[in-house]
């Protein structure tokens, strides 16, 4: 307490005496640590620099030039009520100071005292006489502010583009085929065949922060997917999906206070025109922070589904999804999916249980020659699934239970076109080997779009 007293007795004399020198050494707040020649960041030795700092000024009091070292000092120590207490009384002097403005906003921003930084950015603003950098330095600030004082918020993304696929219909591999047990053989026309198609697909998100500790939110979502073939209409699809439920953060700290979402949801499809099924349900996901460098999420969900035109075909759809994401280095980030699934209807020939895996890696890297100031990303994802149905279909063969063996693999590029914008280059590969020729079928696919988010 003495030595906090001592101090504000020296910075008041200052100001007194050395007005002018004052204003000019608040410029140099941000930089006093560097100038000192402090380049260590070891706990330790920033807070011996704190601390010689402060003697240093006590000794020699008429020194402003020490006595903001000190305040440079107590920044980089994380002393911000110290720093703070001596730039809100040059604004005491000299009220026309947009650069000390400016650093008060930014450290009670820092501190969570979103209110008062806000009235310090908005007299910055609002003063002519600001330097045009200091408007655009702030105006970030003041956003990300108006963001976190609401209790509303909203976010979303779009991506639309045009695809080209070998078997856009996923028609068999040969014309060959079994019906009723016994080979048989389909026209043309039935086997696969290339087409393009254009799509769009967009989500928006929605949440309501309680403004509670522990902390609760409640989320709602929505995503939409259309797509239009040239020529095989008769797969075009539109797809409606929405779910909704609150967000909670629980106070286990051996599991880093994992994220869990229950939530309720449903969907909507439409194939060629004709409604296909609507399905709803509930669920449960989590997130846990293993490590700083390692995050698993687990989704688990329930969807009882309804057909239009074919009721027999109603039932539901289970699915299990664990996902584990690891930070390889700063440019690396390797992703871990499994996937169980099962399909149960009132036919048992349509009964399945899906197991699936893929791992991916995304690595960032500068684009050739520096022609783009933001880095590009690269991503090649690669993965299986085995399908087993619970028995035999009659109508193609009343002895063998189908089996599918999925194989994919897919390469992608990702180039920045602006903050929020980017354009998406993909390829793909998919093979499905099965017990049932009328099954097997092959795909290639090449993809370019345009994703933004907001």
């Amino acid at each position: 307490m003495v030595r906090i007293v001592l101090w504000v007795k020296m910075v008041n004399w200052g100001l007194k005496n050395f007005g002018p020198i004052v204003l000019v050494l608040t410029l140099l707040v941000p930089h006093l640590a560097q100038s000192q020649g402090v380049n260590s960041n070891t706990p330790d030795q920033i807070r011996r620099a704190y601390d010689k700092a402060f003697e240093t000024m006590f000794q020699d009091p008429g020194n402003l030039e020490k006595t903001f070292s000190f305040a440079g000092l107590a920044i980089k120590a994380g002393d911000f009520e110290g720093a703070i207490s001596s730039l809100e009384r040059m604004l005491i002097l000299d009220p026309n100071l947009p650069r000390v403005r400016y650093e008060l906003g930014v450290l009670y921003f820092k501190l969570g005292s979103y209110d008062v930084a806000a009235t310090y950015f908005e007299e910055l603003l609002e003063d002519k006489k600001t330097p045009k950098a200091l408007v655009e330095k702030a105006a970030p600030f003041i956003e990300e502010i108006e963001s976190r004082l609401t209790n509303h918020s909203f976010s979303g993304s779009t991506f639309s583009g045009i695809k080209y696929q070998t078997n856009a219909s996923s028609g068999p591999r040969s014309t060959k085929v079994t019906l009723f047990g016994a080979p048989s053989f389909l026209p043309d026309e039935f086997t696969n065949k290339g087409d393009f198609d254009v799509f769009v697909s967009g989500s928006i998100n929605y949440s309501y922060d309680f403004q509670s500790e522990p902390k609760k939110l409640l989320e709602a979502g929505l995503n939409i997917y259309g797509n239009e073939q040239f020529d095989q209409t008769f797969v075009n699809a539109r797809v409606i999906d929405a779910h909704i439920g609150p967000r909670l953060i629980l106070p286990i700290e051996f599991l880093n206070n994992p994220v869990v979402r229950p939530f309720i949801a449903g969907d909507y499809l439409i194939v060629s025109e004709d409604e296909s099924y609507y399905s709803h349900g509930a669920g449960f996901s989590a997130d846990i922070r293993a490590m700083d460098t390692l995050n698993f999420n687990v989704d688990a969900r329930i969807m009882a589904r309804e057909n239009k035109d074919a009721s027999v075909l109603d039932g539901y759809r289970n699915r299990l999804t664990v996902n584990a994401s690891y930070v390889a280095s700063k440019t690396t980030q390797i992703q871990v999916s499994s996937i169980v699934s099962t399909e149960e209807t009132k036919t048992n020939i349509q009964n399945n249980r899906d197991y699936s895996l893929n791992v991916s890696i995304n690595k960032t890297f500068k684009a050739p020659f520096n022609l783009l100031k933001d880095p590009l990303s690269a991503g090649l994802s690669l993965g299986g699934s085995f399908r087993e149905y619970a028995g035999p279909n009659p109508t193609i063969d009343p002895d063998t239970t189908r089996n599918d063996y999925t194989f994919r693999f897919s390469p992608s590029l990702t180039i920045p076109a602006g903050e929020t914008m980017a354009i998406l280059l993909s390829g793909g590969l998919t093979r499905v080997d099965s017990n049932i020729p009328n099954s097997e079928y092959d795909n290639i696919s090449v993809t370019v779009g345009i994703s933004k988010q907001f």
